[in-house]
């Protein structure tokens, strides 16, 4: 598939192989996740516009201001980073009837969001999006946050396996 647009703003540049996460906190519009040397690492979704009424929210960085108070919940078990996976997603607009429920004069759009290679051949602008990080610990443990694929700025931070499935049903990932 040729995509229209490649979007990311993770570079990878915090790199979590051979770090202990040892508590974290979720909010609606970020995550955080604080290491062995009481480092925080943060990740929010950020607003592209890749089109007329489409946009697309890619995982990034988050700087978490200093006087923030978080509510840190400290993990059982330390989880040790062994490896990591960046999370891809393709998104698309596909027409929706004029006489449709939406509001306002048309045409209308649904937008839609899955794993790459999902999009129809035919539509011609088609987003690859890079939605979020998936994190291998020993003992098969796995931690994801990524960008919700269906509500925009929201925030998953998946660490339960059944929370992990839903939201690799709609990522593929890659490794870093």
């Amino acid at each position: 598939m040729v995509y229209s647009k490649v979007v990311s703003c993770y570079d990878g540049s915090a790199n979590l192989e051979g770090r202990t996460i040892q508590a974290l906190h979720s909010e609606y519009s970020f995550a955080a996740l604080r290491l062995d040397n009481n480092q925080v690492i943060s990740f929010a979704a950020e607003e592209v516009t890749v089109g007329k009424w489409f946009e697309v929210f890619p995982i990034c960085l988050y700087a978490l201001d200093r006087d923030y108070a978080v509510a840190w919940s400290e993990l059982e078990s330390p989880f040790a980073v062994t490896s990591s996976e960046l999370l891809w997603r393709e998104e698309w607009l596909e027409s929706a009837p004029d006489g449709s429920s939406f509001m306002g004069s048309g045409p209308h759009s649904v937008q839609f969001a899955d794993v790459l290679g999902t999009a129809p051949k035919s539509n011609a602008n088609v987003v690859k999006v890079l939605a979020g990080i998936r994190l291998n610990g020993q003992n098969g443990r796995v931690l994801v946050v990524s960008s919700s694929d269906n509500t925009p700025f929201k925030i998953d931070l998946a660490t339960v396996k059944l929370e992990i499935e839903q939201v690799m049903q709609s990522h593929t990932p890659e490794k870093i």
